[in-house]
């Protein structure tokens, strides 16, 4: 990897395609990360991610108009969540959080957590995850409690064999990058039914993000009939994250995405300011505890 050629791509391709929309005010980016090297990774980690940091993801949410967001704890800190800590510290009120834990995991650090900003806790089981299956119930009604949600990311194929674990978790749960539904015929996937009984329970929230995890097009296009089918009939439970700096595509050695380009895709398949209004401002609202001043 070299690591002074993905830093530039980091700090400049959100550059490429030049905004031909305007965001809502209090528009949220629901799912961004933060690396900095002054944290070490975990032991395990095995993907050397180089930084991007509070200052950089800063200039890329300025360029596109967004004020609010959520830090997700990447796999490769484990759940040592100082980063973390310390970027919502960095970042102020806007920011929110989603921390990794364990079941080793005490009262008094989730209360550390608490008051640092996070909100929810991420299982991911697509890259090496220190968490398992086995600890997302008893992790959930822990985090319930305390009115945080559960995330979870995985592949389709994962997410239907735990789909009964999905089907039992207490509190608000949270599905990233669309539930990674493959192209080019997401509906066939027996994901596609399990996402509807999941949303239509009224406590999850599909994260529209990453949409390079399973699109075959730079632009993104052949994901437009998912989208908005999403953004159509489950208005209330929808999100956009950037995936900023898009950790999966670096540690693959694969092209950045352009992300005004694929952030202006989603904002004009959200058809109306309704839509737009719920997908970028209201649903984050009401799922991370923003309010009108924006204060914690």
């Amino acid at each position: 990897m070299n690591n002074k050629k993905v830093q530039a791509e980091i700090k400049h391709s959100h550059c490429v395609y030049l905004p031909d929309f305007e965001l809502p005010a209090n528009c949220c980016d629901c799912h961004h990360h933060i690396f900095d090297r002054r944290y070490p990774y975990s032991a395990d980690d095995k993907r050397n991610l180089p930084n991007a940091t509070v200052s950089e993801y800063g200039e890329f949410r300025d360029w596109l108009g967004f004020t609010r967001h959520v830090l997700v704890q990447p796999s490769s800190y484990g759940t040592d969540n100082r980063c973390l800590i310390d970027a919502l510290q960095a970042f102020g009120p806007n920011a929110r959080g989603e921390a990794v834990v364990t079941d080793a995991t005490s009262d008094n650090e989730l209360d550390v957590l608490s008051r640092a900003g996070v909100k929810g806790i991420r299982f991911n089981f697509g890259a090496g995850s220190v968490t398992t299956p086995e600890m997302l119930l008893p992790l959930a009604a822990r985090v319930a409690e305390r009115g945080w949600h559960v995330q979870v990311h995985a592949n389709a194929s994962q997410l239907w064999e735990l789909r009964s674990l999905l089907r039992q978790v207490p509190g608000r749960l949270v599905i990233d990058h669309f539930f990674r539904l493959p192209q080019p015929q997401p509906k066939e996937h027996p994901v596609w039914k399990l996402a509807w009984d999941l949303i239509d329970s009224g406590r999850c929230w599909v994260k529209l993000s990453a949409l390079y995890h399973q699109s075959q097009r730079d632009d993104v296009s052949d994901m437009a009939g998912m989208v908005k089918t999403f953004l159509n009939e489950a208005t209330e439970r929808v999100l956009w994250g950037s995936d900023w700096p898009h950790p999966n595509l670096i540690s693959a050695n694969k092209k950045m995405p352009d992300d005004a380009l694929i952030l202006s895709k989603i904002f004009h398949w959200a058809s109306n300011d309704r839509i737009r209004h719920k997908l970028f401002v209201e649903n984050p609202a009401q799922l991370y505890g923003f309010n009108a001043s924006s204060s914690r």
